[in-house]
């Protein structure tokens, strides 16, 4: 069995993908393999994931191709799904490891305990910032209580390098549609333990054009929408209870998310239960009362209002000031 499975989604970006694999090709460990999973591109002037696996020619890289776009996280999930290794790393195709990223998380891995099936790392991105915020403890251990005690005080910088035994996968996968990851890590939390490392071990690069963290227009706010209010759903119902107890604000913030997006997606009589659960919990929260008031002007306004929102946040934590480096080990 190979030891590890960089698993890369791509879509209509082969140009910066080359530079995701030529950083795994550099590694000093070299029992790895790549999957790069190619989501259906079709821009006919981007550079062709094919063209670039098959430039680079090595034998470890393999392309999975899927007919229809089925976003990120399903991309993911055929990657998982596919891959030899013991543990699975999530690479995504505008970033890249640094030299001796494998080796390091194979020293973690080797002495990791038998119960730890998820070890977690730190990202710099190419301006000089460090994710998460504040940064990872060494060798600290989550339970599922421990993960939400640390959502509760993350920041709004919570990007972390993933990699995962490929036992994980036999019970949890990453969303099966366009919603984001945020299920899935609560999943994996409940079910697994998590070892965190404060070591740098991946590159976030922003020259990307549409980055999936990138903040959306009103049309993509509402496109979204209908995946967005259903994992936010389970979230409440399968979590809810655990979140309410050891993660209120962030329980105060899922309900608002829940209440958004049901009423972009069109449902208001459930848009309304939720906005009317965070008045319930917080009264005086202008916020929750301006959800209320936007969702009864109809699903555009609102989409308008959360993406000035998206971008006033964006360039709020642009502006930051670079925290205190991690130790890079």
């Amino acid at each position: 069995m190979t030891h590890f499975t960089i698993v890369i989604p791509t879509f209509n970006r082969g140009h910066l993908l080359e530079r995701a694999l030529r950083s795994c090709l550099a590694q000093d460990f070299v029992d790895w393999e790549a999957v790069v999973v190619d989501d259906a591109s079709n821009d006919a002037r981007a550079v062709a994931a094919a063209d670039v696996v098959a430039r680079i020619g090595d034998p470890r890289i393999r392309l999975i191709r899927h007919e229809q776009n089925r976003g990120v996280c399903e991309a993911r999930n055929s990657g998982a799904l596919a891959a030899q290794g013991r543990w699975l790393i999530f690479l995504d195709d505008d970033d890249e490891l640094v030299p001796g990223a494998l080796s390091r998380v194979a020293e973690v891995a080797a002495r990791a305990g038998r119960d730890i099936k998820r070890l977690i790392f730190a990202y710099r991105d190419d301006e000089g910032r460090f994710s998460p915020q504040p940064p990872l403890a060494d060798r600290s251990v989550w339970d599922y209580r421990g993960y939400l005690q640390w959502i509760e005080r993350v920041s709004e910088r919570t990007d972390f390098m993933n990699c995962i035994h490929r036992e994980v996968f036999e019970t949890v996968l990453w969303p099966r549609d366009r919603s984001r990851e945020d299920l899935f890590h609560l999943e994996l939390a409940r079910r697994f333990r998590t070892e965190c490392h404060s070591d740098v071990i991946a590159v976030i690069h922003t020259d990307a054009a549409s980055r999936f963290t990138d903040v959306p227009d009103s049309a993509r706010v509402l496109w979204m929408a209908p995946d967005l209010s259903r994992q936010a759903v389970r979230i409440l119902d399968e979590h809810g209870e655990a979140l309410r107890k050891w993660a209120p604000r962030t329980f105060a913030r899922m309900l608002r998310h829940a209440a958004i997006n049901n009423y972009m997606a069109g449902s208001r009589r459930r848009g309304l239960r939720y906005s009317t659960s965070l008045l319930r919990r917080r009264p005086f929260d202008l916020s929750a009362w301006g959800v209320l008031l936007f969702g009864m002007f109809g699903p555009r306004a609102l989409a308008k209002a959360v993406a000035a929102a998206k971008r006033r946040r964006s360039m709020r934590v642009a502006q930051a000031v670079s925290p205190l480096r991690p130790a890079v080990k």
